[in-house]
């Protein structure tokens, strides 16, 4: 039996050791909608939503669980704009405000785009290099999906290996891709 707020179990926790976060996905069924939670401890889908539920489903998506995701992820570049030049101690620079923009706008625009597509949402990794950029991060199985803000624009790598030639493929970041990049990610 679910509680009578069933979403209050799929808000996004710590992050686990291995350094990815809670997901979230939203799957249409002949019953209802299905939400699922993956982590590494509950890995079950929470069944029960009628049909008729979908849409406050969805407006709990859009009032708690998207906001929320969101929340945190202006809390990490918040944490990240406080460093200072040499903030790790060889000489690595601070991101500038307009790279801070740049990747919030992304992010926001990624968990937007992902999320309402009815795609899994995986919360990503996110940091600094040490020209300033910010590096955001998805790992699924074997498959690492990297994407690096700098004041140009925004690039991606796809890494299913170790071969450079053969197992890495980087390319301009671009709205229409978008869905691409994340299928190729979560096969």
């Amino acid at each position: 039996m679910l509680s009578e707020k069933p979403w209050d179990q799929f808000r996004e926790r710590t992050e686990w050791t291995s350094g990815h976060e809670d997901a979230y996905e939203f799957v249409p069924s002949t019953n209802g909608m299905i939400v699922v939670s993956l982590n590494e401890e509950n890995s079950s889908r929470a069944e029960g939503y009628k049909l008729s539920q979908r849409e406050q489903l969805y407006k709990t998506w859009q009032q708690d669980i998207y906001p929320s995701l969101l929340d945190s992820f202006k809390q990490k570049l918040h944490k990240i704009s406080e460093r200072q030049d040499n903030w790790d101690g060889k000489g690595s620079k601070k991101p500038s405000d307009l790279i801070l923009s740049k990747a919030h706008n992304t992010l926001e625009n990624v968990l937007y785009s992902i999320a309402n597509s009815g795609r899994l949402w995986i919360a990503p990794f996110v940091s600094t290099d040490e020209d300033g950029h910010i590096t955001i991060q998805w790992t699924s199985g074997d498959h690492e999906l990297h994407i690096e803000i700098s004041k140009e624009g925004a690039e991606y790598i796809k890494i299913w290996g170790i071969n450079i030639e053969h197992e890495m493929h980087l390319g301009i970041l671009k709205q229409t891709e978008l869905f691409n990049l994340w299928d190729w990610l979560s096969e």
